[in-house]
């Protein structure tokens, strides 16, 4: 009888040694998600502002885009134009320029083509 409970006493560390690695490695790999899920949110959140950067710097720098009025907001590599310009041509070479960044996944171009002013006739 003093063999079996000592078997059973054994038997039972074992199983609690067992049981705490367990959950030790449970949650160390809870943590590690954790800390890469927060540093993939932390590159995103710059790449997203980089590609910004870089979508308005090629903005201002085509000729006939630099007086229009656009605005650029990305969202994990979408990227939406907003704001008027003068024609339809501009908002097309915008969505273009835009999708020419490296990291953009895709363009919403929700610039409005101003409305010429009607000619009065005399």
């Amino acid at each position: 009888m003093k063999r079996l409970a000592v078997i059973l006493f054994f038997c039972l560390a074992m199983v609690s040694i067992a049981y705490g690695q367990s959950l030790k490695d449970f949650s160390s790999s809870v943590k590690d998600k954790a800390t890469t899920a927060a540093k993939d949110t932390a590159k995103a959140a710059a790449d997203d502002s980089s590609i910004t950067a870089e979508v308005k710097a090629k903005l201002l720098a085509t000729p006939s885009l630099k007086d229009e009025k656009i605005e650029v907001s990305t969202t994990e590599g979408l990227v939406t134009l907003t704001g008027t310009v003068k024609t339809q041509q501009a908002k097309v070479v915008a969505a273009k320029i835009a999708k020419a960044v490296k990291g953009v996944k895709s363009v919403d171009n929700k610039i409005a083509v101003e409305k010429a002013a009607k000619k009065t006739k005399k």
